[in-house]
């Protein structure tokens, strides 16, 4: 499958649903993963029929060229299998995993997973529109996960740096997964992009993560 910097969305039950339906609306480049492929047939949208355990499934899903991966699984242990493989084949994407129990949670960061969510079908939605940067200022998400969307002001200390010159994740913990500039939104997150006055960064963190992000880069006017 030929894609690149596309969303791989693991799992098409109620949450996983309600996710495409927002990728659909946003006209976003993304493919499906599910063994049940009577569900994912005429839907319109590029899927991959089989077990998202299965290594060789998750290359043909584009699993080296995504930039996001969203595990919406029902089983735990099938969660954090995928979580490491996904991980061992992509070092550079964000992992965002569903938790069905509090007690997997480690486990599923263990394996490779960045963010993890016990995601009710509203808390999809909502983590779908804001890894397309279609949200404004901050959602606190379950599990003390948050996102945030702010655009940057003149005085900003990362104005004028490349991403990876801001080494914002290093430093604060957060990870860019959507920039929007002159009405445009990208989720192709390129280390070399230069942040600019007016830009307005989508960033995914704890907490506080995401606190000290608007302390230390967003100056108030």
């Amino acid at each position: 499958m030929l894609m690149k910097k596309h969303f791989i969305l693991i799992g098409f039950g109620d949450v996983g649903q309600s996710i495409a339906a927002v990728f659909e609306k946003a006209h976003a480049s993304f493919v499906v993963v599910d063994k049940n492929e009577a569900k994912l047939k005429d839907r319109g949208f590029e899927y991959v029929a089989g077990d998202a355990t299965d290594e060789e499934l998750l290359k043909r899903a584009g699993i080296g060229n995504a930039s996001t991966v969203i595990i919406m699984l029902n089983n735990d242990d099938d969660i954090i299998f995928t979580t490491l493989i996904a991980r061992t084949l992509n070092q550079r994407c964000v992992i965002i995993a569903r938790s069905n129990a509090t007690k997997s949670i480690d486990k599923i960061y263990r394996a490779g997973a960045d963010y993890v969510a016990s995601l009710s079908v509203v808390a999809g939605q909502m983590l779908a529109h804001i890894a397309l940067g279609h949200e404004e200022d901050s959602i606190l998400m379950l599990e003390g996960l948050e996102v945030g969307r702010y655009t940057l002001t003149p005085g900003s200390p990362i104005i004028g740096k490349s991403i990876a010159e801001a080494r914002i994740r290093s430093r604060i913990g957060c990870t860019v997964i959507g920039i929007e500039e002159n009405g445009k939104t990208t989720t192709d997150i390129d280390p070399s992009i230069i942040l600019k006055e007016g830009m307005t960064l989508a960033i995914i963190g704890n907490c506080e993560q995401v606190s000290k992000f608007r302390d230390e880069y967003i100056k108030t006017q």
